[in-house]
């Protein structure tokens, strides 16, 4: 699917731009052209360091597809591919490495290639990234859950759709009454990432075969802690932020899940002093929230992993 796939489906409406491919409605508020006016001044430098290569008559080293749909100039992968100078090619036959990129929450659309093909593709082992199968993978990895039954918890939880990307969680107060619990949710421990007690703290991981790229400390408004607009960000290691032992964990988790290169989303409890991951996401889009100068670097760091990472499987 071409970019001018992602068009097809677009509805304007009062709760902003509703995507038909990916499903996904974008509020338009400050917070997206912000974002939108980030992403422009990155991807203009990027087209200007893309012209100074081919001037120089430098050639890509390699190459890749996407499958079923191509990545957009807003998506991560599109992104570190133009920095770390990967050619990016329509038909998985003739790449070097094929990226399964599609939107979806469920999806096989690896099975539908060649084995030959399908053998050196990346993302091709990660079919469900909802909530669900999110909290079953972490308890198995972690040993203790984020999940919670909504019919029988007591206190405050977290309701959000099962479904990727909505950006939709609430704060739920339980037991619920059984009419009351939405088929289409999942319900999850109230992590208090809060503390300063002023802005509630989350931890985007840029996972890259195998290992923490880069680590965005996100900081929100109490009342926006479920949306996308950041008061401020700072890019760090994973040593900086996790112990030896949490970074082996959410590497497992990966793994499990059958992610080789995307964002997990992770959030630090200030009672228990516990980890807990809510959401993995395969189709990621970048942290916006940043000076280009630092844009630059972290996506820069995140590409020369992703270079490495592809060299190895070679």
């Amino acid at each position: 699917m071409g970019i001018s796939q992602y068009l097809k489906g677009v509805r304007v409406g009062q709760g902003g731009v509703y995507f038909g491919p990916t499903r996904v409605t974008i509020r338009l508020d400050k917070a997206f052209f912000k974002s939108a006016w980030a992403l422009l001044k990155l991807n203009s430098y990027l087209a200007g360091v893309s012209a100074l290569r081919v001037l120089s008559g430098r050639s890509a080293t390699t190459s890749i597809a996407f499958y079923p749909q191509s990545s957009g100039p807003w998506y991560n992968a599109w992104l570190i591919s133009r920095i770390g100078y990967i050619k990016r090619l329509n038909a998985p036959e003739h790449a070097d490495h094929v990226f399964i990129f599609d939107d979806k929450t469920h999806s096989i659309k690896d099975t539908e290639l060649p084995e030959h093909i399908r053998s050196k593709a990346i993302n091709n082992h990660i079919h469900d990234i909802s909530k669900r199968r999110v909290e079953a993978v972490f308890a198995k990895v972690f040993g203790y859950p984020i999940a919670v039954d909504p019919l029988t918890y007591k206190g405050q939880v977290v309701q959000k759709s099962d479904a990727n990307g909505t950006h939709d969680g609430q704060i739920v107060q339980c037991p619920l009454e059984p009419d009351n619990v939405r088929a289409e949710c999942s319900y999850q421990k109230l992590i208090d990432s809060t503390p300063s007690g002023l802005t509630s703290e989350d931890l985007r991981i840029a996972y890259v075969f195998g290992e923490i790229a880069a680590v965005f400390h996100k900081h929100k408004a109490l009342e926006k802690r479920f949306g996308t607009d950041y008061a401020r960000v700072y890019v760090k290691s994973a040593t900086e932020v996790f112990s030896e032992n949490e970074i082996e964990q959410i590497c497992a988790f990966c793994v499990q899940m059958g992610l080789d290169f995307g964002a997990v989303d992770v959030m630090r409890d200030k009672h228990d002093g516990r980890v807990y991951i809510v959401d993995v996401n395969k189709t990621c889009m970048p942290v916006l929230s940043l000076s280009l100068r630092e844009q630059i670097k972290v996506m820069r760091t995140i590409s020369d992993s992703f270079r490495a990472g592809l060299d190895a499987r070679r």
